[in-house]
């Protein structure tokens, strides 16, 4: 049984998941380093930093995690958990699932912010060099070339669905 679900936000999008999870789940969000009491499993959700989870080693060491959520600006998908397990160390004990968030350059932090302009032109070139891209792949298009854009849904279904078997 998931006691709570614990955040790792730095524009937003890992807090928003964080609440429809718990909601859904009725079950807290705190964020990370906020009073939680260790006992009981938790979700943990952090951002996409260099193909790990950002904030999971520490909240590793401070939680019991039953699952591990990346929030990425990519389109989801198996190549992204694989990443975060390897980079992370994720046992497969460990549940790990990928959505796709929203993109605020505007809310970053200034060296964040020179790193994603250098990503998203590539994002940008290997998106528009695709014959069929999918819907996702179109948001995060837009969210390279505009810097700013949201995902093309909030779905929090699968996880639900596993925190609840």
């Amino acid at each position: 049984m998931i006691n709570a679900v614990v955040y790792n936000s730095l524009t937003g999008s890992c807090e928003k998941y964080a609440k429809l999870i718990s909601a859904a789940l009725h079950v807290p969000a705190v964020a990370m380093g906020e009073h939680l009491r260790s006992d009981g499993k938790v979700i943990y959700i952090g951002w996409a930093r260099a193909g790990s989870i950002y904030g999971y080693a520490a909240a590793a060491k401070k939680y019991n995690i039953a699952a591990a959520v990346l929030v990425s600006m990519s389109p989801a998908g198996e190549k992204n958990i694989a990443a975060a397990r390897k980079a992370d160390k994720i046992g497969p004990e460990i549940a790990v699932f990928n959505v796709q968030g929203a993109f605020h350059m505007d809310k970053l932090p200034a060296p964040y912010k020179l790193v994603m302009k250098a990503i998203n032109k590539a994002i940008a070139k290997r998106i528009q060099g695709l014959d069929s891209p999918s819907e996702a792949e179109l948001a995060t298009l837009k969210m390279a070339l505009e810097g700013d854009g949201e995902p093309v849904s909030w779905n929090v279904d699968e996880i639900v669905a596993w925190a609840k078997q």
